[in-house]
């Protein structure tokens, strides 16, 4: 009865506060916050809401798109750009299977340029390439974790 109780008592712990890893979370909100979080090791956690981004090159306002991804590398280069990417395997509503790729370059400012390319998974092949600017904290948020 005991342990039901107190297996029933974490759950709601979790429930409520979610896992310790989550309490510790913190938003990176510059540039030099994200740089120093990858320079750490941290493990980093990207929000995306396309909405909130532009179409490059039309200045239309990107699609009702949003989600999230877990890069699992970042590269710091000499200007303080900061670059990573994303892959997964996906279908298209039409049942086109598709590789995607998706590029980010985080720029000292505060801009962020996603360019997202669509792959034939077969061949390689390109089927679509879009590209978006959007800003840190919005259309892009960062969030950080100590490694565990």
């Amino acid at each position: 009865m005991t342990s039901r109780l107190l297996t029933a008592a974490a759950v709601a712990v979790i429930a409520l506060f979610g896992t310790h890893r989550d309490a510790l979370a913190y938003e990176l909100n510059s540039t030099a916050a994200l740089e120093h979080a990858v320079l750490r090791g941290q493990d980093i956690h990207v929000v995306l809401d396309l909405s909130r981004c532009t179409e490059q090159g039309t200045g239309k306002p990107g699609p009702a798109i949003r989600g999230s991804i877990e890069p699992d590398a970042f590269m710091v280069q000499g200007n303080h750009n900061i670059a990573f990417s994303a892959t997964h395997f996906t279908v298209r509503p039409d049942k086109t299977p598709v590789l995607e790729f998706n590029s980010f370059r985080v720029q000292p400012g505060g801009q962020v340029v996603l360019n997202s390319i669509f792959l034939n998974p077969a061949n390689y092949t390109v089927l679509h390439e879009a590209r978006f600017d959007c800003e840190l904290g919005s259309g892009v948020t960062f969030e950080a974790s100590p490694k565990g």
